[in-house]
């Protein structure tokens, strides 16, 4: 399956660009993407995506086709059928 990631916030500059469309077996989950661009990416990639193993940030937002994946099981938010958009957004806090 084909999936289009698009990065923004700081994550456009650690992966050199704002989006990426990435091949994943059939029946992948949002965990199995992670793991994918982690690996493609690097350490400093995984630590603005992670706080721990298994654990996003709590500033990270991660939408499936639309939908955020904490309404979908989390990591274990199967990533669907046919062509997939993912949405990676860092939130900023302030005041």
């Amino acid at each position: 399956m084909e999936v289009s990631v698009s990065f923004m916030g700081e994550l456009p500059a650690i992966v050199g660009g704002r989006s990426v469309c990435v091949t994943l077996p059939p029946d992948s989950t949002v965990r199995d993407l992670l793991a994918k661009l982690c690996t493609s990416y690097g350490e400093t990639f995984a630590c603005q995506i992670f706080s721990a193993p298994e654990t996003l940030r709590q500033t990270m937002l991660v939408f499936v086709d639309g939908e955020n994946i904490k309404g979908r099981g989390g990591l274990a938010a199967p990533l669907g059928a046919g062509q997939v958009e993912v949405i990676m957004l860092p939130m900023f806090g302030g005041g």
